[in-house]
């Protein structure tokens, strides 16, 4: 067992100190801090700090009430009041307001109001300006009821007995089931990648023939196994604690990230149904590895595998319209496809219990017979050079050699 334990621990440094292990680890938080970018871009874009101007012919804003707060990547805009077109006309050619808006003497009544502008006014400036005339024409009204105008409506979905709901800021609790299956597939075949290289190189380069002088096969694979499987979970907890610090850092500014809600049903689930996967997508990669002949066939024989586990995302909207249609449901229960299936409808349904049990049930007996599978296909195809195994042999019944669970060199009893 011990040496099991240190062919496992060989192969996790081997990969984590690795220049390319530490540049896949890194890619995803860069890609969030890359969109939280864009996302700050974009809103400083839209913020325009040029004073607005106003002519107030209705009495409206006489003694106007200061405008409302607003978020915190927002910039608040000076309004500036003008007796007359003329004056705001003047200010507006010298450059000292970037608009100005026209109250007529019925805009209590008729709602409409004109403005005039060498640039078109960006959303949030106006937006602004909206909510500072919304201010003044409910000044007499319970300040909490002019927050609640001001703030808008917001509708909230519930489902029939209650027990799930959803607001317009709870579509990211919708989508990050679905960017946690996102990313430990690509976890899962980053371990599973090394784990089928590693093998092919061992082949290739003949070590393998020292390396089962002191250990046996079955010895060998577990250890690689282990070692890969340590290498991704290391690599989807760091995306977790990047994920974790991201939204604690964020959620003063996003108001979309204070909604994030990740009950308890939805991690039980990613358990149950995510890590038999990752062990199944593993022993997968280590039984190609061990058949073929060349590390370029392997990554041509690796689309068998990952191929239908990308289907889910192929039909996206066809599980998020039917969650529970029958083909859904059969997605759901089949091992290469269940995995991203059950995420997406997590967030849209309530998955039955028994769909759920069904589904790990069948991932698990699909991760145990993988692991034997890479077992037996390792210790057929370990000294093949130059020659591929195939899969008819891996099957068929063979008489077992005596050397098949001893190390090369042992005798046996």
């Amino acid at each position: 067992m011990s040496k099991t334990w240190r062919i496992a621990l060989h192969e996790y440094e081997l990969h984590v100190f690795n220049k390319r292990f530490l540049l896949g680890l890194l890619s995803v938080p860069f890609v969030i801090l890359l969109m939280i970018g864009m996302i700050f871009l974009l809103v400083t874009m839209e913020n325009d700090t040029r004073p607005i101007g106003y002519v107030d012919l209705s009495g409206l804003l006489a003694d106007p009430l200061p405008p409302p707060e607003v978020e915190a990547l927002v910039k608040p805009v000076e309004f500036r009041a003008y007796a007359d077109e003329g004056a705001a006309q003047a200010a507006l050619e010298a450059g000292e307001i970037g608009a100005y808006y026209v109250i007529p003497e019925d805009y209590p009544l008729t709602g409409s109001l004109s403005v005039v502008h060498t640039e078109a006014l960006k959303d949030i400036p106006r937006d602004q300006f909206y909510d500072f005339l919304a201010v003044n024409l409910l000044r007499d009204y319970d300040p909490a009821v002019v927050e609640r105008i001001i703030d808008g409506y917001e509708l909230i979905v519930q489902s029939a007995d209650g027990s799930r709901t959803m607001s317009g800021n709870g579509w990211f609790n919708i989508m990050l089931p679905l960017f946690a299956a996102l990313a430990f597939m690509i976890a899962m075949f980053t371990a599973g990648g090394y784990l089928m290289q590693a093998v092919v190189d061992e082949k290739e380069n003949r070590t393998m023939e020292v390396l089962l002088t002191s250990v046996s096969p079955n010895q060998f694979m577990a250890g690689k196994i282990i070692g890969d499987i340590a290498t991704g979970l290391t690599q989807i907890l760091a995306w977790i604690g990047f994920l974790i610090l991201g939204v604690l850092a964020g959620r003063s500014r996003l108001e979309f990230l204070q909604g994030i809600d990740l009950s308890p049903q939805t991690l039980l689930l990613m358990a149950v149904i995510l890590v038999p996967a990752f062990v199944m997508v593993c022993a997968l990669m280590a039984a190609i590895g061990a058949t073929v002949s060349d590390s370029r066939e392997g990554q041509q024989m690796t689309g068998l595998v990952s191929l239908p586990i990308w289907i889910p995302y192929m039909l996206t909207t066809v599980i998020l319209f039917n969650p529970n249609a029958p083909i859904v449901i059969a997605l759901s229960l089949f091992p290469l496809t269940a995995p991203i299936t059950m995420l997406i409808r997590q967030g849209m349904t309530i998955i039955p219990a028994w769909q759920i049990a069904a589904s790990s049930a069948i991932l698990v007996l699909s991760a145990v017979a993988a692991i034997w599978l890479a077992g037996r296909a390792f210790r057929l195809g370990m000294l093949r050079y130059g020659k591929r195994l195939r899969w008819r042999e891996i099957f068929a019944q063979q008489t077992r050699s005596a050397t098949a669970d001893v190390p090369i060199g042992e005798e046996t009893a």
